[in-house]
């Protein structure tokens, strides 16, 4: 009888060759995956940046901001109106300021353009506002041009010739009067100062009729306003149009 004799150590080389190249492509998967996990990574994030980048160009294109400037556009069937805000400003008194005062002018401008075809003239209505956010310097029961902090208001039609107020205007608890060269005391004073409420400005048609606005504040720089903070923002706020 014959015996069958099974090479074993041949199969075994086999099975090791088979299992090597299995490991190999289980290795080379693994790596595949990989590459294509960081790939959809990087395209993940280039995604959201790009998105976060179109979202942040279309709000500065819709209401154009740009630092802390505000554009309003509004347009109805008789004119188009456009206020620009210059937006709040804030002064430390510390002791890098070597001036007396300190001096900081804020701007804001509304415009009305009439369509050529309107039958009546553009109308914009509006408020002035004088907004003190914060105000470490000393409250005057009377006010005094030697104030910490005082300032002024004026308007022009041309960006040259200013018109200074002098009336009386509201704050949020009193009213208050110019005082020399037309300056107001705001020293310690916080809220909406109202410069001018339901203010209306008027265009014919075809014609473009353009206001500026302006504030100017001075601070004191002495030995007791060092380290004091005041922070405020001229604007101009939008009622109605027509």
């Amino acid at each position: 009888m014959k015996k069958r004799v099974t090479d074993t150590s041949s199969k075994s080389k086999i099975d090791d060759k088979e299992d090597l190249e299995i490991k190999k492509v289980a290795h080379s998967n693994k790596y595949t995956s990989v590459i294509l996990l960081i790939i959809l990574i990087v395209l993940f994030t280039l995604t959201l940046f790009c998105t976060l980048f179109y979202i942040g160009n279309y709000y500065e294109k819709k209401f154009n901001i740009k630092d802390n400037k505000e554009v309003i556009e509004v347009n109805n069937v008789k004119s188009k109106t456009l206020i620009t805000n210059n937006g709040p400003f804030e002064k430390a008194i510390d002791d890098t300021i070597t001036e007396s005062e300190v001096n900081i002018e804020s701007y804001a401008n509304v415009e009305v353009n009439t369509k050529e075809d309107s039958k009546e003239n553009g109308r914009l209505v509006f408020d002035v506002k004088y907004e003190i956010e914060k105000n470490d310097f000393v409250y005057n029961a009377i006010s005094s041009i030697n104030s910490d902090v005082i300032v002024r208001f004026s308007y022009s039609f041309d960006n040259e010739t200013w018109e200074n107020v002098n009336y009386v205007i509201s704050t949020p608890f009193s009213t208050i009067d110019a005082i020399t060269s037309n300056f107001y005391d705001v020293g310690g004073i916080t809220g909406n100062i109202n410069v001018a409420t339901n203010y209306e400005l008027t265009s014919k048609p075809g014609e473009s009729k353009k206001m500026y606005w302006k504030s100017e504040t001075i601070i004191r720089n002495r030995e007791s306003t060092v380290g004091k903070v005041y922070r405020a923002n001229f604007k101009i706020e939008y009622k109605a149009s027509a």
